[in-house]
């Protein structure tokens, strides 16, 4: 199965896969609502693309006490159930590659994942041109 892969080496900080993102999940524009993020350490302009990988240890679905989190089966990706979520941050505290996070859309929490845009080419790797994050 194939998974995002991130470099921080090639990232260039131009934040395209966010908006690319935000679009195709949320018909907006914006680097607040985005299951992709680039951080910035503007200090040595450093920027590093975080999001799921879909590792193997899939710590965040271990960690939900409401069972919350799944894997879907044919993409492999993390799936959400937002109905179930509680929000208590657990999955998050478990990523160690930072790749989930909760956000604020439209008024309600939601849990940030990638959901490799239903197993297709995902958006951010579509938009990126930089080779910051590809698809293999």
């Amino acid at each position: 199965m194939k998974k995002l892969k991130l470099s921080t080496q090639q990232c260039v900080g131009c934040k395209i896969c966010e908006l690319s993102c935000s679009f195709a999940h949320f018909k907006a524009y914006s680097h607040d609502i985005t299951n992709i993020h680039i951080i910035t350490e503007e200090s040595n302009c450093d920027f590093a693309p975080y999001a799921c990988i879909q590792c193997q240890e899939r710590s965040c679905v271990e960690a939900c006490p409401v069972q919350a989190l799944s894997v879907n089966p044919e993409t492999g990706a993390i799936a959400v159930n937002q109905d179930s979520c509680v929000f208590c941050g657990l999955c998050v505290k478990s990523c160690e590659y930072k790749g989930i996070r909760i956000i604020t859309h439209e008024g309600k929490k939601r849990i940030a994942v990638c959901d490799l845009c239903g197993g297709d080419a995902p958006r951010c790797v579509e938009a990126c041109f930089d080779g910051g994050v590809t698809f293999e």
